[in-house]
């Protein structure tokens, strides 16, 4: 209806001999010829419609969510619309799927999807977030912003893309309606505004990177300004690692015989766990055999972040003795890796 009125009043506006749609309008979409349009349109695969649950006048039945794992994962923002039996995924495509709703995570609000493989047409285009901590980004620095801005995309049609900078970083109060947010880390500032629908879309570099996963339109407790914001990718990693990695390694660990590595982490008494700092390294280990010194920071298993001593223990109990990992640590300024095959422990 929109479409149609726009070409009524452009046709109004036109000399008469113009005003034929048949031969002025009809045209094929151009390939993309710009670089920024062919980040975008590398994207836009990625990038799937959710609408869920409906009803409210202040509660809008629609947003936004990102592939992440060719098994049908889809990672968006937890709201009230997401409801179980009501929530449907549209893809690039067009084609509509029933959602499977799994485990939120309540301290980010996040919530992963999951829809059927293998009623998809063609292959899913999962994104992951980036390795580096800070993902490449930084303020003053051009991203674009990729969701669907008010549901004006339906079906096949593509969602929108707003450009801005990045205006900061903050960890700082915010609040959402009146309920305060309870994501309390560093939260990344931009100009390209958060419409409604938006949510859950993703933040992405002008080179086609993504950095941050968008938030709703926030107000700041401190200074009452409405913020658009998005989570940055590193803070997504261990929900993701946790739903998405953890399924398949649980598919594919058969045996139980725990796993040994020969490194004694360096911890201090207290409530919160350290980073994975080596302590020691037991004459013999596989950790010794590896090279490991004592001063060395673990920072990957696999592809697991390592943040903490308990993340190294958390993640080394997926594993069994005799498989093999590949183990990723920081020695002064230097990153190192290698591949250290899992024992038993010596009795």
């Amino acid at each position: 209806m929109r479409t149609a009125f726009a070409l009524f009043l452009l046709a109004s506006l036109l000399p008469a001999q113009t005003a034929d749609f048949g031969k002025a309008w009809s045209f094929d979409e151009r390939k993309p010829q710009t670089r920024i349009e062919q980040t975008i349109d590398a994207v836009l695969p990625s990038v799937v419609k959710i609408h869920g649950a409906s009803g409210l006048a202040t509660i809008s039945a629609y947003a936004t969510g990102v592939i992440v794992s060719d098994r049908g994962h889809i990672l968006t923002l937890d709201q009230i619309m997401i409801q179980k039996g009501k929530t449907r995924v549209v893809l690039y495509d067009g084609s509509v799927h029933d959602a499977l709703l799994l485990p939120e995570e309540p301290k980010l609000g996040l919530r992963l999807l999951k829809i059927d493989p293998a009623q998809v047409h063609g292959e899913l285009r999962p994104l992951w977030p980036p390795a580096e901590q800070d993902a490449g980004f930084r303020t003053g620095q051009f991203v674009v912003s990729i969701g669907n801005a008010f549901r004006l995309a339906e079906f096949s049609e593509k969602v929108s893309a707003t450009f801005g900078v990045v205006v900061g970083r903050a960890n700082t109060a915010l609040r959402y309606r009146l309920a305060d947010v309870k994501y309390d880390g560093d939260v990344i500032l931009t100009d390209a505004c958060n419409n409604p629908g938006h949510y859950g879309g993703g933040l992405f570099t002008l080179d086609g990177r993504w950095i941050g996963l968008n938030l709703r339109l926030l107000d700041s407790k401190e200074t009452n300004t409405m913020l658009s914001a998005a989570i940055p990718t590193r803070d997504l990693l261990p929900y993701l690692e946790q739903h998405v990695l953890g399924e398949r390694r649980e598919q594919t660990v058969v045996t139980k015989v725990p796993a040994w590595t020969g490194v004694v982490l360096f911890e201090q008494a207290g409530r919160q766990s350290p980073p994975a700092y080596v302590e020691r390294v037991i004459a013999g280990s596989p950790a010794a055999q590896l090279g490991l010194r004592p001063d060395d920071l673990i920072v990957r298993i696999d592809d697991w972040s390592i943040r903490t001593c308990r993340e190294f223990r958390d993640v080394l109990a997926r594993y069994a003795a005799g498989q093999t990992v590949k183990l990723v640590w920081k020695r002064g300024t230097k990153i190192v890796d290698g591949e250290l095959v899992l024992a038993e422990e010596p009795k």
